[in-house]
């Protein structure tokens, strides 16, 4: 009977020990993933950023918005409501 016992324990501990590794594994695929979406964000940003220094200047923007196909509302075709100019806000 205690060689019963003695093998339920060990058998009991090596399931132990599996589901341990199989757990650090899966944490493993798991970090490694976040990693690999943290490194594309990363490009992603700097590709943002490039981007945003090539439209920085006003020049820039106006050219921008002419090739594709957008034009300046002309100033006396904007109207305002509730008698609120453009550059105030209510607080």
């Amino acid at each position: 009977m205690r060689a019963i016992y003695i093998i339920l324990i060990g058998g009991l501990f090596l399931l132990f020990i599996s589901m341990e590794r199989v757990q650090r594994q899966k944490t493993g695929h798991r970090v490694a993933a976040l990693m690999e979406d943290i490194e594309f964000k990363k490009a992603r940003n700097q590709y943002l950023r490039y981007r945003l220094g090539v439209y920085n200047s006003p020049d820039k923007i106006v050219n921008a918005a002419l090739e594709d196909k957008m034009i300046v509302t002309e100033p006396r075709n904007i109207v305002v409501l509730e008698g609120q100019s453009a550059g105030q806000r209510q607080d």
